[in-house]
C-alpha cells in the first residue's frame, strides 16, 4: 500500500547523508556559500538546496532527542544526544550564519515576491542580528543541563499502594473518591519530587545565568528582549503580555474561584485542599476509558474521524509507520510533544497515557500538532514549515475542542457530558497557570541576580493573584515550589503565552465550528496549510477567527464558556 506522505525528492543533498558528521556537513555548507546569489532563480534555488539540508540536520537532531526521552536512563541515546548538541550544533550554527549573511547580502532579495519569502527574509535578519559565535558554547551548556533535567524528572519514583509507580502513574489516583487516598496518592508523589528539587533549582540557577549571559553577549541588558525576538515574536511585546496577564486576572480569575466554590460546595467541604481538584465532584467513580495504546489511538482515532474522516486516516499512516509513544513507563521523560522529522516531513507525537480521560484530551491535542505538520508538508522551504508557536497552539488546541465536541460517539452520554464539561473548566484553570508562569518568567528574567527564597516569595505573590480558591494549609514549601514542576521553564523558556493566545484562537474556532462545522474546519485546514508563509494575524484571519488579546475578546469567550459549563 502506498505511503500517503511519501519522502521528499532529495536534489542537493545525498540520500546517505550522515547528518551527525561534521566533514559530510561541512562540504555541502561549503558548496552552498560558494554560490553566486545574483538573481532570483539562483537565490530561490539555493534556498530550497538550504532547506534540504537544514532539513536533515532537523531530522537528526529531532531522532536523537526522540530517542533520549523514550528512555531517559538509556546512556547510549543520551550519549548520541549530547555529541550532536555539542559537538555538531555549534558548528552548524556558526556555518548557518554565514549562509544567513550571504543570502541577506544578495542584491536579487528585492526580486523574490512577498509571499512567502517577506516572513522567511524577517526571520534570517532576526537571526544574523542575534547570533554570537561565543554563544554556541553557552547554548552547549544549556543544552547539557537540560539533558539533565529530563532525566531527573524521567527519574522519580514513586512508592504507593505497593508498587513502584512514575508520577503520571500516580496522577489517577487524583480521582478517587476515597479522599484519603487523594491525600496519600498526593503526599507520596511530593515526597518523591522534593527529593529533587535542590538538583532541579542548582540547575535552573544554572540556566538563568547562561541565558542572561547569551543575551548579554548579543547586546542585550537581561534576557527577555533577546528572547522575544528568537522566539520571533514581531506581533505582541512584553507590555502586551503583561496586559494579557491584567486581563487574565480581570476576566478569568473571578471565574475559576466561583468554580471552585461549586466543587468544595458540591464535595461538602468548607475550602479545596489540592487533592480535591481532579475528584468528580458528583461521587462518581473516575473514568478509566481505555488501558492500552491501541485502545487510545482507537478512542482518538474516532473522535477526529468525526471532526474530519481524512484526519482518521492520518492517524493510521503514523500507526503504521511506527510515529507514537504514547503510554508512561518507567525512565520515560515525563509530558508530551509532538516532533517533526523533517527529512521525511512526518511527525512524532510522544505522551505519557495511563488510561484517564486527560489522555486523549492530550492526544488530542498532540494530533492537532501532527495534523498542521502534515498539512504544510507541502513546502519546500523548511522556513514555510517552521510556523509560529502561536499559531501551532492554536491547531492543538483546536483539535481538543473540535474532538470535545464528539465525545458522545466515543462515551456514554452521562460520561460524554461529564468529561465536556470539565475539559471547558481545565479551559479557565490553565488560562490562569499560563498568566502565572509566564508573570514568572518576567520577574525571574528581569532580575536575573535573585535569591531562591526571593524566586518562592514572587511565585507566591503570583499565585495569589491567579491562583484559585484552595486551600495550602501546611503545605508552603509545596505551593511554594508549584513552578518546579513545569518543565517549560526548564526547556522552552519563555514559551508558555502562546498557550494563552491560542486557547483565545481555539476558543473562536470552537464557535465557529458549533455555528458551522463544515466551514469551521475548511477554515482549520486553510490555515494550517499555510504553515509559517504569513504573519501570525493573516494566519489567523485565514482561520476565519481574529488575532485579539482584548479584555472584550476574553471577557465573551469566557462568558462563552461559562454558559457551556451551567448548561
Amino acid at each position: 500500500m502506498p505511503l500517503l506522505f511519501p519522502s521528499p525528492a532529495w536534489t542537493f543533498v545525498p540520500h546517505d547523508l550522515d547528518a551527525g558528521s561534521l566533514p559530510a556537513l561541512e562540504a555541502l555548507f561549503d558548496d552552498l556559500f560558494g554560490r553566486p546569489l545574483t538573481s532570483r532563480e539562483q537565490v530561490e534555488a539555493w534556498l530550497r538546496d538550504e532547506s534540504e539540508l537544514q532539513s536533515r540536520i532537523a531530522a537528526e537532531q529531532a531522532r536523537r532527542y526522540v530517542r533520549m526521552t523514550r528512555q531517559t536512563d538509556d546512556l547510549a541515546a543520551k550519549n548520541a544526544y549530547l555529541a550532536m548538541e555539542a559537538e555538531v550544533m555549534p558548528r552548524v550554527k556558526v556555518r548557518s550564519d554565514a549562509l544567513d549573511k550571504k543570502l541577506l547580502a544578495s542584491p536579487a532579495l528585492h526580486e523574490l515576491p512577498d509571499a512567502p519569502y517577506a516572513v522567511v527574509i524577517r526571520r534570517r535578519r532576526t537571526q544574523s542580528d542575534l547570533f554570537r559565535e561565543a554563544n554556541t558554547e553557552l547554548q552547549r551548556q544549556e543544552s547539557e543541563l537540560q539533558t539533565r533535567q529530563q532525566g531527573l524528572m524521567g527519574g522519580i519514583k514513586v512508592e504507593f499502594d505497593g508498587r513502584t509507580l512514575t508520577l503520571q502513574q500516580v496522577a489517577p489516583y487524583a480521582e478517587q473518591q476515597d479522599r484519603t487516598v487523594r491525600e496519600a496518592a498526593y503526599r507520596a508523589s511530593l515526597s518523591a519530587r522534593r527529593a529533587v528539587w535542590p538538583q532541579l533549582e542548582e540547575i535552573y540557577d544554572r540556566l538563568i545565568a547562561l541565558r542572561t549571559d547569551i543575551a548579554r553577549n548579543a547586546g542585550f541588558a537581561t534576557y527577555t528582549p533577546y528572547r522575544f525576538l528568537e522566539l520571533g515574536r514581531y506581533d505582541y511585546t512584553e507590555a502586551t503580555c503583561r496586559q494579557l496577564h491584567d486581563t487574565i486576572a480581570d476576566c478569568v480569575v473571578p471565574a475559576v474561584r466561583e468554580l471552585d466554590r461549586r466543587r468544595a460546595k458540591a464535595l461538602g467541604l468548607v475550602r479545596l485542599r489540592p487533592w480535591d481538584l481532579e475528584v468528580d465532584p458528583e461521587g462518581r467513580p473516575p473514568l478509566r476509558p481505555f488501558t492500552t495504546e491501541a485502545e487510545l489511538i482507537n478512542l482518538c482515532r474516532r473522535l477526529v474521524h468525526a471532526v474530519d474522516p481524512t484526519f482518521a486516516t492520518w492517524i493510521d499512516e503514523l500507526v503504521a509507520r511506527d510515529l507514537l509513544d504514547l503510554m508512561s513507563r518507567p525512565g520515560k521523560a515525563p509530558g508530551g510533544y509532538q516532533y517533526q522529522l523533517e527529512d521525511d516531513r512526518v511527525p512524532f507525537v510522544f505522551a505519557n497515557g495511563v488510561g484517564v480521560h486527560h489522555d486523549v484530551q492530550t492526544l488530542l491535542h498532540e494530533s492537532g500538532h501532527a495534523f498542521h505538520s502534515l498539512l504544510c508538508r507541502h513546502f519546500d522551504l523548511l522556513a514555510c514549515r517552521d510556523y509560529p508557536i502561536e499559531i501551532a497552539e492554536t491547531a492543538s488546541m483546536s483539535m481538543e475542542l473540535l474532538g470535545l465536541e464528539h465525545l458522545g460517539t466515543v462515551y456514554p452520554a452521562a460520561d460524554a457530558r461529564r468529561a465536556y464539561k470539565k475539559h471547558l473548566e481545565s479551559v479557565l484553570r490553565t488560562l490562569t497557570w499560563i498568566a502565572s508562569i509566564d508573570a514568572f518568567q518576567h520577574w525571574i528574567y528581569g532580575a536575573p541576580g535573585h535569591t531562591r527564597e526571593q524566586r518562592r516569595i514572587a511565585w507566591l505573590d503570583i499565585r495569589r493573584r491567579f491562583g484559585g480558591d484552595v486551600d495550602w494549609d501546611g503545605l508552603d514549601d509545596a505551593l511554594a515550589m508549584q513552578w518546579i514542576a513545569q518543565t517549560h521553564l526548564f526547556n522552552h523558556p519563555f514559551y508558555y503565552i502562546e498557550y494563552g493566545i491560542a486557547q483565545l484562537g481555539a476558543l473562536q474556532v470552537w464557535q465557529n465550528y458549533r455555528r458551522d462545522p463544515a466551514r469551521a474546519v475548511a477554515g482549520y485546514k486553510r490555515a494550517l496549510a499555510l504553515g509559517g508563509s504569513r504573519k501570525l494575524p493573516d494566519l489567523f484571519a485565514a482561520m476565519d477567527v481574529r488575532f485579539d488579546l482584548s479584555p472584550t475578546m476574553l471577557r465573551g469567550l469566557v462568558a462563552d464558556v461559562m454558559r457551556s459549563i451551567d448548561a
